[in-house]
């Protein structure tokens, strides 16, 4: 069975969606945050989602790309997408407009890209954000948080493949709230046999709770909404 998790915190400042380069919090040592940090009144409202995934099975897989059921997560995403311009930049660094056949398929296999923009881009604009990726597949994001800001602050979110143990992540950063609209947008496409959370994400910040399907499936922490 497929597990489909969203994590999401909104609102907070930008320095606090991007600490480092390493956006997973089951991998952060240092604690974070306190929340009145993150609320203060001088911090931007951004918002940032997690789509990550689990396989249960004989063999267990982690990582939303992994799965088997990959229309149970990118059809809503996809939904959450359309009607918008959708931008990847490559390893390379150059910038490419997708049609929603082509992204369906980034979204599945990111090898190759470095970041996706959803809606306008500034030519230029979203390599700047991304910053310069390093042998691992990483950035260091938070030197680039000017030019991240500015995309944010110009209408597009930004999209980011997370390395997962067996596959792929996605990370998701905007302006507007994304919780409400991601979680419609599951809702909007039914995956009968797969199981589909919106949590928040200051609840995944240890490995124990952010993998809450593996010893909380039947008895689900009341911070978890299944959509």
């Amino acid at each position: 069975m497929d597990v489909i998790k969203v994590f999401t915190e909104e609102p907070i400042g930008l320095e606090a969606l991007v600490p480092d380069a390493e956006p997973d919090a089951r991998r952060r040592d240092a604690p974070p945050a306190t929340l009145e940090a993150m609320l203060a009144p001088t911090a931007a409202p951004y918002a940032r989602a997690y789509l990550a995934g689990t396989h249960l099975g004989d063999v267990r897989r982690v990582g939303v790309t992994a799965l088997d059921a990959a229309e149970a997560w990118i059809q809503p995403l996809l939904a959450w997408t359309a009607g918008r311009d959708v931008t990847a930049l490559h390893a390379d660094g150059s910038p490419r407009g997708l049609l929603a056949a082509e992204l369906a398929a980034v979204f599945r296999r990111p090898a190759g890209i470095r970041a996706l923009a959803v809606g306008p881009v500034a030519p230029g604009a979203l390599a700047e954000a991304a910053g310069e990726a390093s042998t691992d597949g990483t950035s260091q994001r938070r030197d680039h948080l000017p030019a991240l800001r500015a995309l944010l602050d110009g209408g597009a979110a930004v999209l980011f493949p997370e390395t997962a143990f067996d596959g792929h992540d996605w990370s998701l950063f905007a302006r507007a709230p994304l919780r409400d609209a991601l979680a419609d947008a599951f809702r909007r496409h039914p995956a009968p046999g797969v199981r589909r959370f919106v949590a928040p994400y200051r609840r995944a910040r240890g490995e124990h709770t952010f993998y809450f399907e593996q010893w909380a499936l039947d008895a689900l922490p009341d911070w978890a909404e299944e959509v």
